[in-house]
């Protein structure tokens, strides 16, 4: 990926003219003209670089200790060792999430910088769906669907790898020589084992192939594009007797261990192998956590609200949804759900922050596990827009367009809740947000809701929401426009922001 980044530069060589061949807007400043540079800012607690480097192997300036706790977090990086660092230097750069960097000379830095450093998020997911999946014509096995993607064979495949399916790929998925880390979600039973083929073209005929035996879910594999090539497919293997349930094979650009998605994102895995991906944020001023919630994500993978909630400064910590298309709401079983809280409590921990305290935010999809969450967990701050409520009426639904396309994503979502697309659990998981509400203090809950007047996602259940917390007293503030669910993005987005400002601002006499 070729961008251009900034970078400024601190250390006692200029590095400038060693990676003029970049694509790389570099800064170079001595440690000691530090303040003569901050001091031309406008703000001099602002970074207006993507990145600070710190190329000398021994670091003792209290300016830039303190500069560096002002700066955001995950922005410096630095290539000493941290034990030859001063105390208050070693200190700002853990607290600040800084990054070290094992490589030495200015060529290999850049390129590190531009490979794994690199500006927004790659992710994405092939499905094992009818349109993507073309299975081989074996009348000795037996296919079986569940929702749109789950798909399911069974028999004997052999003693050793043999084709089974082919899965249609798009040739935009890698730019040349682009590092993608691999996570097959499936599972089996018998002897059956899985094996995924990436082959790649060029001109018509072979490139390059790459096999991948039972891909690890843990340690994720890494492909690697060619420099040139035009197209390339991904051949599903199967050995021994039982079946092979296919979920998604989902694809990331690898960012090497810095984190997943971005820079410190950070990835778990029941032991059931459901995803959960999450990143911390200290931000740049005092102030409640705020716990975001991503949304609906049918195409890409990742984070959402990162510009936003780094506006407003306060420490934050982001939830996003991998599992089904588009995500499935953020809950599950409860190794999944207490692996939630558990990473929601380790960051109050690491503020000193009570629980009751947390802001919890979320818009549509995501608007579902800020409120279950915040009622798991006792807080007293909710903000929450275009809300989905009644779980298993809305994934009841045989046919609902996002956006004008796929219909029936929402069976997927149920068929990851519960295992199965049964009508006698709507029920249940209508049931299970409102038991998890029943556990807050109302009166003492702050809540600020944005919804719309012609909401076509769950807007039936939205009176019942508005009557519940009027008859627990709850303190709301309530904005209603005109519009259907998926309009008036910005709007809403500067809601949220604002009702975070005022219930933080509201509490801020507990963070000084």
């Amino acid at each position: 990926m070729t961008q251009t980044m900034s970078i400024l530069q601190i250390g006692g060589t200029d590095w400038t003219n060693q990676v003029a061949d970049y694509p790389l807007d570099w800064t170079f400043c001595q440690n000691i003209d530090l303040p003569v540079l901050l001091a031309r800012q406008k703000s001099p607690k602002s970074l207006p670089f993507n990145y600070v480097l710190l190329t000398d192997s021994i670091l003792d300036s209290a300016v830039l200790a303190r500069q560096i706790q002002e700066w955001p977090a995950y922005r410096v990086l630095y290539l000493g060792e941290l034990k030859d660092f001063t105390p208050t230097i070693q200190k700002a750069l853990v607290e600040r999430r800084a990054f070290s960097l094992s490589e030495q000379t200015a060529e290999s830095v850049a390129e590190k910088i531009l490979r794994d450093f690199y500006q927004g998020q790659a992710g994405f997911a092939t499905r094992f769906s009818e349109n993507q999946l073309l299975p081989e014509n074996n009348y000795a096995w037996h296919w079986r669907r569940a929702g749109r993607f789950e798909t399911t064979v069974s028999g004997d495949f052999g003693d050793s790898f043999q084709q089974i399916a082919t899965l249609k790929t798009f040739p935009g998925d890698f730019q040349p020589s682009q590092e993608n880390l691999l996570y097959a979600d499936y599972s089996t039973t018998g002897s059956v084992e899985l094996a995924l083929s990436f082959v790649f073209f060029q001109n018509g005929g072979l490139q390059q192939l790459k096999l991948f035996q039972n891909p690890d879910a843990r340690k994720l594999p890494m492909v690697r594009a060619p420099k040139d090539y035009q197209d390339y497919q991904i051949m599903v293997l199967a050995k021994g007797i039982g079946s092979l349930t296919l979920r998604n094979l989902h694809q990331r650009k690898s960012r090497h261990g810095v984190g997943y998605f971005i820079p410190g994102g950070e990835r778990f895995l029941t032991a059931d192998g459901q995803e959960i991906h999450s990143y911390f944020n200290p931000g740049c001023k005092k102030g409640p956590l705020v716990v975001a919630f991503a949304g609906t994500r049918l195409h890409v993978e990742g984070f959402e609200m990162m510009g936003p909630l780094d506006e407003l400064g306060y420490p934050y910590l982001l939830f996003t949804d991998t599992r089904a298309q588009g995500g499935a709401f953020m809950v599950g079983n409860e190794e999944f759900e207490q692996l939630v809280m558990a990473r929601i409590s380790e960051a109050e921990l690491s503020l000193g922050q009570e629980a009751e305290n947390t802001i919890f935010t979320g818009y549509s999809m995501g608007s579902y596990p800020a409120m279950y969450y915040a009622g798991k967990m006792k807080s007293r701050h909710l903000v929450i827009a275009k809300p989905i409520i009644n779980l298993g009426s809305f994934t009841a639904k045989g046919s609902f367009a996002h956006q004008g396309i796929n219909h029936d994503w929402p069976i997927d979502v149920r068929q990851v809740l519960t295992g199965r697309l049964d009508e006698r659990d709507t029920g249940a998981l209508n049931r299970k947000l409102w038991s998890a509400l029943d556990q807050l203090n109302w009166p003492k809950t702050h809540v600020d809701l944005y919804t719309m007047q012609q909401d076509e996602y769950d807007g039936e259940s939205f009176p019942q929401l508005l009557d519940y917390l009027k008859e627990k007293q709850a303190q709301l503030h309530h904005v209603e426009v005109p519009g259907r669910h998926e309009e008036k993005i910005a709007v809403m987005i500067d809601f949220i922001q604002k009702s975070i400002e005022k219930q933080a601002q509201q509490q801020m006499g507990g963070f000084r």
